[in-house]
């Protein structure tokens, strides 16, 4: 069953997917549609789910369920990854590459490979202040509190 994801608990699980572009309407409309429908059908052992959907910055996919209404198991994750799978292919975007940093630069949202921006930080291209966005957050209260980070708040501060 699918909320709004601003009544949504902040304790609720959240798994963020990332484009390493900015998503056009067209693609946006294309996600809505698809997680409208997973989301408003998605059970874990045949009990409905409390879920909801975030498009946020034109560039990330947050999904979100809330385990108090119902827990969720490991084949409804399965199942939630055929959805973005099947998303990713009709948009023709990788958004399972977790390889792919976003970060901000000049007020815009950028993206770069891991490897690049390890280099970029050693030849300090990339400063401690740099703000990245941590798509490893867990919660939507991290989402709200840990989702922007500046790079010397991460755990790629070990390169600096």
């Amino acid at each position: 069953m699918i909320i709004d994801f601003k009544n949504i608990p902040d304790d609720s699980r959240i798994w963020v997917y990332q484009s390493n572009k900015d998503l056009s309407d067209s693609e946006i409309k294309i996600i809505e549609n698809k997680a409208t429908l997973f989301l408003d059908n998605w059970k874990a052992h045949g009990k409905d789910l409390q879920a909801s959907y975030l498009i946020k910055e034109r560039r990330f996919l947050v999904i979100a369920v809330n385990e108090k209404y119902n827990p969720i198991g490991g084949c409804s994750i399965d199942y939630s990854l055929q959805l973005i799978n099947d998303i990713s292919a009709k948009i023709n975007l990788d958004l399972l590459d977790r390889l792919l940093v976003n970060y901000r630069s000049d007020n815009k949202i950028k993206s770069i490979k891991l490897g690049d921006l390890k280099n970029k930080i050693k030849n300090r291209t990339f400063s401690p202040k740099t703000i990245i966005f941590n798509t490893t957050v867990k919660t939507k209260e991290e989402l709200s509190s840990d989702f922007e980070l500046k790079i010397s708040s991460s755990w790629l501060s070990k390169f600096f």
